[in-house]
Parts: C-alpha cells; sequence; structure tokens
C-alpha cells in the first residue's frame, strides 16, 4: 500500500470524526510522512502499522474530547490516560515482585536442601579427619620404627662387638645385624622427617587453599 492508498483509507475510517479532528489527524501523518522524506516513506507507513490500527489507535485516544494529548506516529495519545496506564504496569510488577509463592517456595527448597548439605558437610569432615589421622598415625608408626631399629640396631652391635672375643663367628654375625637395623632405623627415619618437613605442609597447604577458594566462591555468589 503507498502513501496515497493508505491516507486515503485512513480518511475513510475516520469519517466519523469531526471535521476539526480528522483534517488535524491527516494533517499531522501527511506532514510527518514528508518530514520522512521519499526514501525512507515506505518503511515509516510499515511502522504505523495499517489504516485501521491507526484509525482505531487515534480514535480510542480522543475518546475525551482530545483533552491533554497530542498526535504521534503511532495514533494520538492522551497524556494523563498513558500515566495512568504506566502507573498500573508498575503496580503490577511491584505486585509480582513481592508475590509470597515464590519467596515460600525457595524457603521450602532451602529446608530440604539443608539435611542433603549437612550430610556433605559431615562425609567431608568426616574423610579430612581420617585422611589426618592416617597420615598422623603413619608419622607415629615411622617414627616409633625408626627409634625401635635405632634401638635395637645398637644393642646388637654392642653385643656382637662383646661376643667377638669369645665367639668370633656369633660376634661378627651379632655386629652385621646390628649395623642391618641401623641402615633401616636410618631408613624409616629419613621417612618420618620427609613426611614432618615436606607432606605435611603440602597437604596443610593444599586443604588451606581448597577451603579458601571455596569461601571466596560464596562470596563472589552473594555479592
Amino acid at each position: 500500500m503507498n502513501r496515497l492508498e493508505f491516507m486515503q483509507r485512513l480518511e475513510e475510517l475516520l469519517s466519523d470524526l469531526s471535521r476539526s479532528e480528522r483534517e488535524e489527524a491527516l494533517q499531522y501523518y501527511n506532514d510527518y510522512l514528508n518530514d520522512a522524506g521519499v526514501e525512507n516513506e515506505q518503511e515509516v507507513l510499515e511502522s504505523m502499522g495499517t489504516p485501521e490500527q491507526l484509525a482505531r489507535v487515534i480514535k480510542e485516544g480522543l475518546g475525551d474530547s482530545g483533552a491533554a494529548g497530542e498526535f504521534t506516529e503511532t495514533g494520538y495519545h492522551n497524556e494523563t490516560y498513558t500515566k495512568e496506564v504506566k502507573n498500573e504496569v508498575v503496580k503490577k510488577e511491584n505486585r509480582r515482585q513481592l508475590s509470597g509463592g515464590m519467596i515460600i517456595l525457595l524457603i521450602l527448597l532451602c529446608i530440604a536442601a539443608l539435611p542433603m548439605l549437612a550430610a556433605m558437610l559431615s562425609g567431608l569432615f568426616g574423610a579430612g579427619v581420617g585422611i589426618l589421622g592416617g597420615l598422623l598415625g603413619l608419622f607415629v608408626g615411622t617414627a616409633a620404627a625408626g627409634i625401635g631399629l635405632f634401638a635395637a640396631g645398637i644393642v646388637l652391635l654392642i653385643a656382637g662387638m662383646v661376643k667377638i672375643a669369645v665367639v668370633p663367628l656369633a660376634g661378627i654375625c651379632l655386629v652385621g645385624a646390628g649395623i642391618l637395623l641401623l641402615g633401616l632405623s636410618l631408613f624409616f627415619i629419613w621417612i618420618t622427617v620427609w613426611l614432618w618437613g615436606t607432606a605435611f605442609p603440602w597437604i596443610i597447604r593444599t586443604v588451606v587453599n581448597l577451603c579458601r577458594k571455596l569461601l571466596d566462591g560464596r562470596r563472589g555468589e552473594k555479592r
């Protein structure tokens, strides 16, 4: 539909308005199309909708005899009526925001998730305690084994040295066993020192960094 057909059809649809209102409306849209230019004329006509739609909007806007309103490219708009509609929309949005159903649902979901969250936290705590307990037991065990083997090696070494003067072969065997036990004790002592100086600090740093990341992630979600 070109401009001439559009305006002729709009004039027919506005025939039940007063002459002054009809002429004012037609003059406004003719001027509006002139300002748009020939190159934008078809696009502007499409943006205004069909003549029937535009005529209906104009008539609805003129329902209060044209008071406090003006013509626009989308019809005749009453300022007072527009404000009332906007206020009504805002009130509806506020009622939606204050809807108690959604709040109650969220509260119920949080309550339902509490047992699961508590179980997960308990499991993680128990696993952490178990791991720390196992590592502490390993540390104590290796330390005790190292000290025990060292003491036994010293005893066998002294006994072998004494026995060499009486029974040389038995004394040599005892000395050899004592040296072997001393070597094993040094190995366990080395493991103990490694656990205390390297493994434990690394584990503690890892746990602290993990907890810090979890806390930072929760703070970011709250923000």
